[in-house]
């Protein structure tokens, strides 16, 4: 296991900013089921040095935003290495990379290699890219023409029960006031 040699002396922003910040990077590398707390410690220190250096060449946007960004280039690096070729958008890429590395198991099997481009194993690239590929088709966008819903059966009895016949009408009452008859016995036996 390499040594974490990570210096983080941020030249701008607050002490609070950058702890928000730390937290807040800590819960989204959780979000990727990543436990093992001295990896995400080095993803950490490494995503908040990047996103000092991006604080300091931008003081308006806050520590934390600016580390979130970073983390999510780092990424999108990563996994743009393990899907070269497939041709995905950003988006795709994202959730592409987030569903392959949960659906190999890569959280449990290789939690040292999550956005680690220099020591990525072939055995968990290809995993990570079987499981996109085996997923399913492509999302094609379709056309859909809006249309009146058709009820069916239910929708003619209704029609033809309330609308033009007023004996029919007269049963179901008769029916509703007997079952609520009923009820009401039944209520005063137990009570």
């Amino acid at each position: 296991m390499e040594a974490v040699t990570i210096h983080f002396a941020p030249s701008s922003g607050s002490e609070n900013e950058w702890n928000e910040a730390y937290a807040r990077l800590a819960d989204y590398f959780r979000s990727y089921r990543l436990h093992n707390r001295i990896r995400r410690t080095q993803l950490v220190l490494e995503t908040l040095r990047r996103a000092a250096e991006a604080h300091q060449k931008n003081p308006e946007r806050t520590p934390t935003s600016h580390a979130i960004e970073q983390a999510r280039e780092m990424l999108r690096e990563w996994l743009g290495k393990i899907y070269e070729g497939m041709e995905l958008t950003e988006a795709q890429l994202e959730g592409s990379g987030r569903l392959g590395f949960h659906l190999c198991d890569g959280p449990s099997r290789w939690p040292h290699f999550f956005i680690d481009r220099e020591n990525l194993p072939p055995d968990m690239a290809e995993a990570m890219r079987s499981a996109i590929r085996t997923s399913g088709p492509r999302l094609q966008v379709s056309k859909m023409t809006p249309r009146p819903i058709d009820l069916g059966l239910i929708d003619d009895v209704a029609d033809d029960t309330f609308e033009n016949n007023a004996a029919a009408f007269l049963r179901y009452l008769a029916l509703t006031v007997f079952v609520v008859g009923v009820l009401w016995f039944v209520y005063w036996l137990t009570k």
